[in-house]
């Protein structure tokens, strides 16, 4: 009996001085990266930028409905489009297309500099054989506006615009804007 004891005990031994004592580390821009904003933002302006049907079919995938006139006016201001709307737990969200295919995505909650830091872990990495440059276009108040165009070699690609709102309170954090080539 007492060998079956020292056995166990062994056994334990070995298996606790086997494990990682070290804690996990979560991966920053992997939650940057999957954050509701941007997911929103890729998965509808993004993947729709080749049609409007590719764009209405990821929205309704995205759980966003058709706006009521009246708020869609909000989100168009005055421009010929589309609007629709998303609420559940994540918050509260508007989506865009201009007839000129201008893609917007509305974000009403949430921190700025998060909002920003995800969008900027989309960036292409180094060596990737695609670049970007990043543009200050304007910052008044408490608003910025940040331009990323994205290159392949020389060729462009897309635009990328996020208009940031510091202001507290306030009722709209952020605008994520597509425009491809």
């Amino acid at each position: 009996m007492n060998r079956v004891k020292s056995y166990i005990i062994a056994i334990l031994i070995i298996s606790i001085g086997g494990c990682k004592t070290t804690p996990k580390v979560e991966d920053e821009g992997k939650s940057l990266r999957g954050a509701t904003p941007i997911q929103l933002f890729m998965g509808t302006c993004v993947v729709g930028r080749h049609s409007l049907s590719a764009l209405e079919e990821s929205a309704q995938r995205k759980g966003f409905n058709v706006a009521p006139t009246e708020i869609a006016q909000n989100y168009l201001k005055g421009n010929s489009g589309k609007a629709w709307l998303l609420e559940n737990d994540e918050g509260h969200f508007g989506l865009a297309l201009l007839e000129n295919n201008l893609c917007s995505v509305y974000v009403h909650q949430g921190e700025p500099d998060t909002i920003q830091a995800s969008m900027e872990s989309w960036l292409p990495p180094v060596g990737s054989g695609f670049t970007y440059k990043k543009e200050l276009v304007s910052k008044s108040g408490s608003l910025t506006t940040t331009s990323y165009t994205l290159y392949q070699g020389s060729v462009f690609l897309e635009q990328w615009v996020l208009t940031i709102n510091t202001s507290k309170p306030t009722n709209l954090v952020a605008i994520m804007s597509y425009h491809g080539a």
